[in-house]
C-alpha cells in the first residue's frame, strides 16, 4: 500500500548518508505516492564535531538527496526539511501536508521505540505506521569533506540572503538553490522571480506560468521546508532586482551560470556606495532524466517545458455536437510553424488528413455559391481570363482593409466548413478512425466546433520570420508583418490540448508526434471502454 505523504527520518551518521541515498530513496518511493519529507535526526550528528565545515557537509547531503531523487523518486515531490540541518531540532516543525507514514533509514531495536514515540505526533491519525528499511546499510563507506579555507564564506550564517530566478515548474535545481540559501540564512530571504522582458529568450516562454503563481509556489515550498525566516518573494523585470538597491542584504546565492551577473551586481552596489554581497556559488545539477540531446544537460525548467510537448496539457472537454467516430483533431499554427509537416507525420501513422488550404482553393471555384457571393460583393473585376476568381485581384481589394477582409472571411469560411464536413464523411467511409483537420485559421474561423480537440504548432517569432524569408522570399519587414498580424502563440496555446514545436531536429519533432499519437489512441480506447464515447 502506498501512502500519500511520508516522513523519512535519516538516523545513520551523516557521513554515511550520501552513499546510502539511492537505496534509501528507492525504498521510500515504493511506499509513498505524492510527497516525501526528509528530516535529519539528531542521532545522525552524534559523532559529528561542531565545526565550520558542517554547512559544506550539509549542503552536499541536501544536493545529493535532490539529485538522487530525480532517478529514484521521479513521481514524488521530495522536500528536505531544514530544521535538522540548521539547528539541534529533534523533530521537524509542522509540515504543510499531513504525514501518513513514518520511515527510518536505519534504527536499532533499542532506539526504535524512542524514535516511534518522538515522531508519532506527525501521523495524521492515531494508527501506528512505521516502516523499517530492510537493505543492509551497515557497511556503507563514510564520505569525507576535506577542510578548505577557500570557501569560508559559504560556511557563515548571514542575516539577509538573496536569490533569483524564473522558478517555473519547481524542480530539483530550484530546491537546491532555495535550500542552499536558507541553510545560510538567519532572518530574511529575498527571492526575485523573473518576469516580463526577462522571459523573452526562454525556451517555450509561452508555457511559463504567470508570475503570481510562481511566487505562490516558491512561497509554499520555502515556508514548508523552513518556516523560521521572513520571506520577501517579489517580481523582478531587470536582472538585479532588489540587490541593486537594498542596503541590508548580506549574501547572494547563485548558480554557476549566473556568476558574471553576480559580479555585475556587486560592481553596481559598490558604485552606489552599498556594501558588496558575500557570494556563494553552487554547481549545476546534471539532469539524470535527460533523454534527448535537444534537452539541456543540467536540470532546467526549459527541459521540463520541452517534455510537455506532445502531451495533454489539460483535460479533454467532450464535444457533444459531433460523433465520437471518427475522432477529429484540429491542428493549427502560425505561418512557418511546421503545422503541415506535423500533419504529414500523423498521416504516416494512420490519420486521415483534411487540408483546409486546399479546400480554400475549392471554395473559390466557378459556379459555387461562394463564387457567386464573392462576385456580387467585390464586383466582376475579380474574375480572371479563365473565368475563375483571380485571388491576387481579390487580395488587393481586402489588403489593409479590415472590414473588407472580415466580409471576405464571412463568405469563404462557411463554404470551407461545408467542404470540411464532406471530406470528413469521405475519410470516414474510407475507414479512418482519426482525422486531422489541418487549418491555419482553425480558431479564427471557429472550426474547432468540428473537432474533439485542438492541437497547436508553435515556434518562436525570430524563427518564424527566418523561415518565411527563406521559404517565401519575403523581405524582413514583410515577414515581420505577416507574423505579427496573426494570432499569438500564447493565445493559441490557451486553446490547445496538445502543443508541438518544430524548432529542433526532425527526430525530436517525430518524438513529439509519436508521443501524442500514443496518448490519443490510449485516450480513445479508454473512452470507448468506459462507455463515455458518444455514438
Amino acid at each position: 500500500m502506498a501512502y500519500m505523504t511520508g516522513l523519512l527520518v535519516l538516523t545513520q551518521p551523516v557521513r554515511k548518508i550520501i552513499p546510502s541515498l539511492p537505496k534509501v530513496l528507492k525504498a521510500a518511493a515504493q511506499h509513498v505516492s505524492k510527497t516525501l519529507y526528509i528530516h535529519l535526526d539528531p542521532l545522525a550528528k552524534t559523532k559529528l564535531p561542531e565545526m565550520k565545515q558542517d554547512l559544506a557537509l550539509y549542503s552536499r547531503i541536501i544536493t545529493n538527496i535532490y539529485s538522487s531523487s530525480m532517478a529514484q523518486c521521479q513521481d514524488l515531490d521530495v522536500r528536505v526539511l531544514l530544521a535538522g540541518f540548521k539547528g539541534p531540532s529533534e523533530v521537524p516543525l509542522e509540515t504543510h501536508a499531513k504525514v501518513d507514514l513514518l520511515l527510518f533509514d536505519q534504527a536499532t531495536n533499542d532506539r526504535l521505540i524512542d524514535l516511534e514515540e518522538r515522531y508519532k505526533s506527525y501521523l495524521c491519525n492515531s494508527e501506528k505506521k512505521v516502516f523499517l528499511f530492510e537493505q543492509e546499510l551497515q557497511n556503507e563507506e563514510e564520505i569525507e569533506v576535506p577542510h578548505s579555507t577557500k570557501h569560508e564564506i559559504a560556511n557563515i550564517l548571514h542575516s539577509s540572503v538573496a536569490i533569483g530566478g524564473t522558478f517555473d515548474c519547481i524542480h530539483a535545481g530550484h530546491k537546491i538553490l532555495l535550500s542552499e540559501a536558507l541553510l545560510r540564512c538567519k532572518n530574511k530571504l529575498t527571492c526575485g522571480i523573473a518576469d516580463g522582458p526577462l522571459l523573452e529568450n526562454k525556451v517555450l516562454s509561452e508555457f511559463v506560468v504567470p508570475c503570481d503563481q510562481r511566487i505562490s509556489a516558491v512561497k509554499e515550498f520555502a515556508t514548508d521546508i523552513d518556516p523560521t525566516v521572513e520571506y520577501d518573494i517579489v517580481q523582478i523585470t531587470d536582472p538585479m532586482g532588489p540587490t541593486r538597491w537594498d542596503p541590508d542584504m548580506d549574501m547572494i546565492v547563485a548558480s554557476e551560470e549566473t556568476r558574471k551577473g553576480v559580479t555585475s551586481i556587486n560592481k553596481i552596489r559598490e558604485e552606489s556606495g552599498l556594501k558588496p554581497l558575500d557570494v556563494h556559488i553552487i554547481g549545476l545539477v546534471e539532469d539524470q532524466c535527460r533523454e534527448f540531446t535537444e534537452e539541456e544537460v543540467k536540470v532546467s525548467a526549459s527541459s521540463q517545458r520541452m517534455r510537455r510537448l506532445g502531451t495533454f496539457l489539460k483535460p479533454v472537454v467532450p464535444n457533444p455536437t459531433i460523433a465520437f467516430h471518427p475522432y477529429v483533431i484540429g491542428l493549427t499554427g502560425g505561418s512557418a510553424s511546421g503545422k503541415s509537416s506535423v500533419a504529414n507525420r500523423f498521416a504516416k501513422l494512420g490519420a486521415g488528413i483534411i487540408n483546409c488550404d486546399r479546400l480554400g482553393h475549392e471554395a473559390y471555384k466557378k459556379n459555387t455559391e461562394c463564387y457567386k457571393k464573392l462576385v456580387e460583393t467585390f464586383s466582376s473585376d475579380i474574375i480572371g481570363s479563365d473565368d475563375e476568381i483571380n485571388r491576387k485581384a481579390l487580395g488587393a481589394k481586402v489588403f489593409s482593409d479590415e472590414k473588407a477582409l472580415e466580409t471576405l472571411n464571412s463568405i469563404v469560411w462557411p463554404e470551407i466548413g461545408h467542404l470540411i464536413q464532406k471530406q470528413k464523411k469521405d475519410l470516414t467511409d474510407e475507414g479512418f478512425k482519426i482525422v486531422i483537420l489541418d487549418a491555419a485559421v482553425l480558431l479564427e474561423a471557429g472550426w474547432e466546433k468540428y473537432c474533439h480537440q485542438v492541437w497547436v504548432c508553435v515556434i518562436k517569432r525570430e524563427e518564424a520570420i527566418r523561415r518565411i524569408i527563406e521559404r517565401d522570399g519575403k523581405s524582413q519587414v514583410e515577414a515581420e508583418q505577416r507574423v505579427d498580424s496573426q494570432m499569438s502563440n500564447k493565445d493559441r496555446i490557451a486553446k490547445a490540448n496538445v502543443v508541438f514545436c518544430t524548432e529542433w531536429s526532425g527526430e525530436y519533432t517525430q518524438q513529439q508526434v509519436e508521443k501524442a499519437w500514443t496518448i490519443l489512441n490510449t485516450y480513445i480506447r479508454e473512452q470507448k471502454s468506459s462507455g463515455k464515447a458518444q455514438l
